[in-house]
């Protein structure tokens, strides 16, 4: 599995139809799906808005946002606004439509620019790359593996999922054949085998959804 950044300056963002977004917002962060599927992407989006502005300003800013809730305003000293929008740009869709790939939660507009973080596989991420490129030229792509503590630190896999999956992989559970039992393997960690056998499934079912499907399940709670 890959991980790419797309990062464009402010500057470049002005050469494109999200120049509008650069005067209403100072910083915004994707911060989860609700819904991504070709027809419809709504998302969790955490924003700090310039003087003088607010939520109902981004549908009249640009066509391929609607705001779709406001979940909180600044209270004390946060500054920012949990908003629900759905999204119609042509390179969500695309995101959206290839498969095997998500944008991951922290992408974000700050001071520098837009940093558009994919996570997929090598194809997908290929195709979205190519039209970002003909969309509006990158100041940066920089690509990256993921290792398995950023499954950890991201919820993908828990702790007990990661140590079942690492001793069922040096044990030999994943070889043909096998080289050991679910009881023994269960006896080598001391858990019942109801429980690897619970882990294993919940941790494989996991990493192939997110392999085959993209969406960041862990967002879901």
């Amino acid at each position: 599995m890959r991980e790419v950044t797309i990062f464009w300056r402010r500057e470049r963002l002005h050469l494109a139809n999200l120049g509008p977004l650069d005067e209403i917002f100072e910083w915004a962060m994707h911060m989860g799906y609700l819904e991504r599927n070709p027809q419809r992407i709504r998302l969790l989006l955490r924003i700090i808005f310039r003087e003088g502005y607010g939520p109902e300003d981004l549908a009249e800013a640009v066509d391929f946002i609607e705001l779709d809730e406001v979940l909180a305003t600044p209270t004390g000293g946060d500054p920012a606004h949990i908003l629900i929008i759905s999204l119609s740009h042509p390179l969500t869709q695309l995101s959206a439509r290839v498969g095997k790939l998500t944008i991951k939660p922290g992408s974000r507009w700050d001071s520098e620019g837009m940093h558009y973080t994919m996570r997929g596989s090598a194809l997908s991420i290929r195709i979205v790359v190519t039209a970002a490129r003909l969309m509006l030229r990158p100041d940066r792509i920089s690509t990256t593996n993921v290792s398995p503590d950023d499954m950890l630190d991201e919820g993908l896999l828990s702790e007990r999922q990661m140590e079942v999956l690492a001793a069922a992989l040096q044990l030999g559970w994943y070889e043909v054949p096998r080289r050991i039992t679910l009881a023994d393997l269960a006896k080598h960690l001391d858990l019942g085998r109801s429980t690897v056998s619970e882990h294993l499934v919940r941790a494989e079912g996991s990493i192939i959804r997110q392999f085959l499907e993209g969406d960041p399940i862990w967002m879901a709670d």
